[in-house]
């Protein structure tokens, strides 16, 4: 079975071909996948928007390593130093100016909000990325790269601004994007009359000579900070060498971020294409326009928590979209996504036989399974052991159903259909509502199938444990549980909300949600 996937280098769907596959390339041999992704700019927590990307970034990385078996190497940025407020080489630092809004320095902000960001992917079943850098701790990589760009020509000084890219040098600037670099010369950038281009951007910035940033840096062209693209491009070399698999971002990164990307790359390392494949989300809509922390008003992870939602009622909402089209977001539509992940989870237990005074899957129907390990071979009419890596072409050569095999070579095609998880979705209901005329022995394999696919891509608890909402709200609470509410609810009250968050996170990862009420808060099982 093989992959498609959009690559907006050809805006066209393509075969997936690794490098390590690809017989025309000819660089020092790969033995695995590489993927870049783009992290976040850590001076706020991530809202909806930012986590639905790595949301899609996530099932990504679940069909090329868990469903195709490819070994994967992942990396992931994380921006704690330097740039300005867009990204043209304007406006003010965002470290520095929520530094000074939280009374803490620019490291201590960082620090708190990777860490939240990290939570957030734990909440939303992401798995986190095997390298994440900092931009601080990879200053030397990035200056060293804009020495290359320099002894190549590509670069000019600015007085007092900085080191600047002169894109009029680079003959397909702008391909990515498909920009119209007459048209971007005579409107689309910033005003600035040392600039050689309206196109041309900051490798690296002076330091102010009459204020002090947190975050700089000494270079040979003195003290400064970096742009707001080197990074990646400095990072990803690192890491990944000069040429690698794939690079994903929002679509917020086509025209201007990933365009200077692969220009200042291309130029340093004289590789083309630097990456095979670059796949972007689209934006998350909230009341018809997206989210931008910028702007405030954000809806965050922890929002939803405290109306009710479980974080898997989001990722289940996100599965519901191609990562490619805008999705719709208001709590009514989260709201749906909350009933349908409960819905499938109900007929999961229905079908699979759960006991929930033992709050276990039937054992009877389990105790006939067998399973066989010789030399690391699997030999067995059906597996049970869920944890036993293999692709999916090995997992659907043990199924013996007619019935499961076809559904689930359906999904299958539907995900290789550029990661088409709508689809996949709405297979998955059409075959548990059909289940009703599957055989016994054909229902032991349905139900490892679908274990399969919940654990190695979907991620959003199908196999949960759920009663009608009576049940789980008169369901008794842990003693250690409430305690942790009581002191939650006094640290709200003493305005400690750094510490009501840390609580508030100990009861979630218990598996119980907390909801704020008027009469105080309510607690429910999850799990």
């Amino acid at each position: 079975m093989k992959l498609h996937l959009y690559n907006t280098l050809s805006r066209s769907k393509e075969e997936f071909i690794p490098l390590m596959e690809d017989p025309k390339y000819h660089w020092p041999k790969k033995d695995s996948v590489w993927l870049y992704s783009c992290g976040p700019t850590v001076y706020r927590d991530p809202h909806i928007w930012n986590m639905r990307a790595y949301i899609c970034r996530d099932i990504l990385r679940n069909t090329l390593e868990k469903i195709m078996w490819y070994p994967l190497k992942s990396v992931m940025n994380m921006t704690d130093v330097g740039h300005l407020t867009s990204d043209e080489d304007e406006g003010e630092d965002k470290m520095e100016k929520w530094a000074k809004r939280e009374k803490m320095t620019v490291r201590q902000l960082a620090d708190k909000y990777i860490a939240s960001f990290k939570r957030y992917l734990q909440m939303l079943n992401i798995d986190e990325y095997q390298i994440i850098c900092r931009a601080t701790n990879h200053i030397k990589e990035q200056i060293a790269m804009i020495q290359q760009l320099e002894e190549k020509w590509y670069t000019y000084i600015i007085p007092g601004d900085g080191v600047y890219m002169d894109t009029g040098k680079i003959k397909d600037y702008g391909y990515l994007a498909r920009l119209d670099i007459q048209w971007l010369k005579e409107w689309a950038r910033i005003e600035n009359e040392n600039k050689k281009s309206k196109t041309d951007f900051g490798l690296r910035k002076f330091s102010p000579v009459d204020g002090h940033r947190q975050m700089e840096r000494d270079s040979p062209r003195g003290k400064g900070f970096p742009g707001r693209h080197i990074e990646c491009s400095a990072m990803s070399s690192r890491y990944l060498w000069d040429q690698f698999d794939l690079h994903t971002g929002g679509v917020d990164h086509i025209s201007v971020h990933h365009v200077n990307e692969i220009a200042q790359s291309e130029c340093a390392l004289g590789t083309h294409p630097r990456v095979k494949y670059r796949l972007h989300n689209q934006f998350l809509n909230l009341g018809g326009k997206k989210q931008s922390k910028s702007e405030g008003g954000l809806v965050t992870v922890d929002a939803l928590v405290e109306k009710g939602f479980h974080p898997l009622d989001f990722r289940y909402l996100c599965l519901t979209a191609h990562y490619r089209n805008f999705l719709d977001f208001n709590e009514e539509l989260l709201e749906t996504a909350q009933n349908s992940r409960n819905n499938l989870i109900k007929k999961m237990q229905k079908l699979f036989s759960f006991n929930q005074q033992k709050n276990q899957w039937n054992a009877v129907f389990l105790n006939d399974w067998t399973i066989q390990k010789i030399r690391g071979d699997v030999h067995a009419k059906v597996i049970i052991d869920f944890d036993y890596p293999m692709s999916y072409e090995t997992f659907k050569n043990t199924l013996t159903s007619k019935y499961v095999g076809d559904a689930l070579e359906e999904m299958m095609n539907a995900l290789m259909d550029d990661l088409n998880t709508p689809q996949v979705l709405a297979i998955l209901n059409q075959t548990l509502n059909s289940s009703d005329q599957v055989e016994e022995v054909e229902m032991k394999e349905l139900f490892v199938a679908l274990h399969r696919l919940e654990k190695n891509l979907l991620k959003i608890w199908l196999f949960d444990r759920i009663g009608s909402e009576k049940e789980k709200k008169s369901e008794e609470v842990p003693e250690e549980i409430r305690k942790l509410a009581e002191k939650r609810t006094q640290a709200k009250k003493d305005k400690d909300y750094a510490l009501s968050d840390e609580l508030r996170d100990k009861i979630i990862k218990k598996w119980f949600q907390i909801k704020d009420t008027k009469d105080g808060y309510e607690i429910t099982k999850t799990s």
